[in-house]
């Protein structure tokens, strides 16, 4: 069963890791594209599970589900758990049954 953690759109999580960087790093350039490489590295020595599956706000289309989009274009499946980050807090579900094949063209 995978996991998919819907976080806030790219660019709030690239401004927020840039100020933390630039507290810890004050006068080191921090490259623009941060965000990816920080996952890249937590994900590899972090033993994440091959199975979590981060996905940027952005990248669900406007006015369509959240499940929807997450089988669609990442391949949940019916019982897949996701975790959705916001500023409002924090919600968990599992995919109902939706499947990619509802979705194929």
């Amino acid at each position: 069963m995978a996991t998919f953690y819907v976080l806030p759109p790219r660019v709030c999580l690239e401004e927020q890791l840039v100020a933390i960087l630039g507290k810890l790093l004050p006068g080191l350039p921090i490259p623009i594209d941060s965000w990816d490489a920080v996952v890249e590295r937590l994900s590899e020595y972090g033993n994440w599970p091959a199975d979590a599956y981060l996905v940027p706000r952005d990248e669900i289309p406007y006015g369509q589900s959240v499940n929807e989009a997450l089988a669609e274009y990442f391949g949940a499946e019916p019982g897949d758990c996701v975790i959705e980050v916001s500023a409002r807090g924090t919600k968990t579900w599992s995919v109902p049954g939706v499947s990619a094949m509802a979705f194929a063209r």
